[in-house]
Parts: C-alpha cells; structure tokens; sequence
C-alpha cells in the first residue's frame, strides 16, 4: 500500500511517527503531507518521504485553501492508496481533498475530540457542520476512547456507521531502549536535586488546557507541609509558556518548578522522577501517561476522556476531578507519603500498559481498517457532492 499521512509536521512527528515507521517496516511506502518545518527533520530520518503542504493547526484561512488544494493536487499526482489524516483544521480539508482527488480509502483519527474544550456556540456550530462534511466524506473514521467516539456520535447527522473504536498505544520496547544507565541520577544531578527529592513530572505541551496552573496550585499547597523537598519538572514548550511561568513566579514556586524546554531524553527525566501528573482538561490516551507507567512510575490524571480510559482509580494510578488543586495536592500527599502505594500503583500501572497498550497492537487494528475499506472498491465522488 502507499500510504499518506496528512497533519501538521509537529503532529506527525509527536504522535504519528510510531505508526508510520512501523508501517514502513511491515512493507508499505509511506509518505507525510505536512509542512516542511523545523519538525520535519524526524520524520526525514526515518526514512519517509516529505510531500510539503502548508497546513498551520490553528488557521482557517490557511487549512481551507492553499494547503486544501496542494493536498488535492498531491492526492491526484501521487495516486495514493491510503489518506490518513489527523487534527482538527488539516482532518477536515484533508479529507474533503483526498476523497475528491479518488483516493480509494480516506481515513481520519481523533487523537482527542476538540468539543471537550469549551470553544464558544460559534465556533461549535461551524466545525461540527464542518465535520459532519468531512465525515461522509471519509470512509473510516477512528478514536481512541470511547467518551471521544460517543461525543462524536451525539453530533446529528453523522455516520455512525463509519466509527471505529482502536486505542492507543505506545512502542514499549523502544521507549525502554531510550532509557540511558545511571539516568536517574545524571538527571538529578543536572538540576540539582538529592535523592530525597519528591520530583514531580509534568511531560505536556505548555498549553492552559493541559492543567499546569491546577498543578501549581497543588504544589503551592504542598510546599509548606510535605515531609521531603518538593521539585517538579515542566517538560515541553507551548504558547502559554509565559503564562505559566509567571504564575509560577507568583506563586513562589521559582525554586521549585523547572522548565525543561523540549526534549529528547524524556524516559530518562521520567524514570527520575517519582510521579508523573497529567490534570488535563481532555486526552485522546495519553502517550506521556503511556510511557511514566511502563516505566514504573506512578501516575496521577484528571478524571477526563481519555485518561479515565487508562487509569483504573487506585488500581493503576490516582484519578483527580479536572480544576481541583487541593485534590491533586492530596494525590500528590498519597503517593509520597505512602512508598507502598506508590510502588503498588507503579507496578500496575507497567502490567496495563505491556498487556493492554502496545503500539504494536493498535497499529495492527489500523491497518485492517485500510484492508476493509480498499476491499469496498473505488469510492464514487457523488458520494461527497450530493
């Protein structure tokens, strides 16, 4: 099969690579339609082929015509087999574009559905007409937890029929292959922290809706009472990072909270830490959690789509209601007080995710989908204009 992949390059190089370097290897050619940016230089790597069209994530404007119609020109050109798309504004043109150009099967995955994340009655009322055209446009339309798909469904006029429940899941071998000996102290070391040190992990875009002000808060509620020096790590960039680090600053937590920035170590500053916290607003499942819980650390989330999905409360990690600071902090109290706890939750937490969330798995059901649909035959395009 030849298949595409069309998103933003920051999309496909954070969430999709996996799954495009496994395809590669099972045989097929693959290729992404995304700009080609500063985040393009994994994917090349990799060996898949760049097609550049200049989809922005937040833009309007820019999804619905230039890149629009690149990515229809690049669909006739290229005579793919697969169009898989993701995102929000590049899911809704791709597909239109692909389905038009004659791709044979269009394919669109929710990594998280955008109407969790209060966006106003406006915004609402357009991107669902919007995605109700991109639906029927697509052939097979796949999510990652069940409140995502449910949502989706409760929008009138989609077809249901075409939903397709697959999961998540991570490349548990080359997440523990990533991991550098003696990481755990190299990372302490690097920014100072004893071994006494409760660090906690944030690993997210540094975007509001992620819950790092929630995570502050909790923090800040924790640093006059715990029993061992507090630190947290605020690993990923984001375009509230100013936001978040004034408050930051604000709260006193300056000596406290580190700011990473982006980078490639995150197993080895995970495996440093002692609890990995995720209070977003919502997820798809969330790789971050994924990982931390391979790797042995207990994690702690907001009680969302998605992360609800993963975490079973007091199984295999703690679950929080979104916004409620003294919760997390009490969450956060749980895990350090009691070592039993967290060694309980950490081990349970590896069990799910080697049984229930291999990458390997989750790739497997994606590429039966693209079978059963080629096996349709060739779609009609008065199937999109009527």
């Amino acid at each position: 099969m030849y298949i595409a992949h069309l998103s933003t390059a920051v999309t496909l190089n954070q969430t999709v690579l996996n799954t495009m370097v496994f395809q590669q290897r099972s045989g097929h050619r693959v290729a992404a339609l995304c700009p080609d940016d500063e985040w393009t230089g994994a994917i090349r790597e990799r060996g898949i082929e760049i097609i550049p069209v200049p989809f922005v994530r937040h833009s309007l404007r820019h999804s619905f015509t230039s890149a629009a119609a690149k990515a229809y020109a690049a669909c006739r050109r290229e005579q793919f087999d697969v169009v898989h798309t993701h995102t929000l504004l590049p899911g809704i043109a791709g597909r239109v574009a692909a389905r038009l150009a004659g791709v044979p099967a269009v394919v669109h995955t929710f990594h998280s559905w955008p109407l969790h994340r209060p966006r106003g009655r406006a915004f609402t009322a357009v991107y669902s007409a919007l995605e109700v055209l991109a639906a029927h446009a697509a052939h097979s339309i796949l999510f990652q937890n069940e409140d995502d798909l449910q949502a989706w469904s409760r929008i009138p006029g989609m077809p249901l029929g075409k939903a397709r429940l697959i999961g998540n899941g991570i490349d548990t071998g080359a997440v523990l292959q990533r991991v550098q000996p003696g990481a755990r102290e190299r990372v302490r070391s690097e920014f100072g922290f004893s071994e006494d040190t409760f660090v906690v992990a944030i690993v997210a875009r540094l975007e509001l809706y992620k819950g790092h002000l929630v995570l502050l808060q909790a923090l800040s509620e924790l640093c006059g009472t715990a029993r061992r020096p507090l630190a947290a790590l605020f690993v990923g960039i984001g375009k509230d990072s100013q936001v978040i680090e004034e408050e930051t600053a604000r709260l006193g937590l300056a000596d406290v909270v580190r700011f990473t920035g982006y980078r490639l170590d995150v197993p080895d500053l995970l495996v440093a830490s002692d609890v990995s916290v995720l209070p977003s607003q919502y997820e798809g499942i969330p790789r971050a959690l994924m990982e931390s819980m391979l790797l042995e650390i207990p994690v702690i989330a907001a009680d969302v789509p998605g992360s609800r999905t993963l975490i079973r409360h007091g199984e295999n990690g703690l679950l929080v209601p979104f916004g409620d600071g003294p919760a997390l902090a009490a969450a956060l109290r749980q895990v350090m007080d009691d070592r039993d706890l967290a060694a309980r939750l950490a081990l349970a937490g590896r069990q799910t995710v080697l049984h229930d969330f291999d990458e390997t798995r989750v790739a497997d059901r994606i590429e039966e989908v693209y079978r059963q649909v080629l096996g349709q035959g060739r779609p009609q395009l008065s199937d999109v204009q009527s």
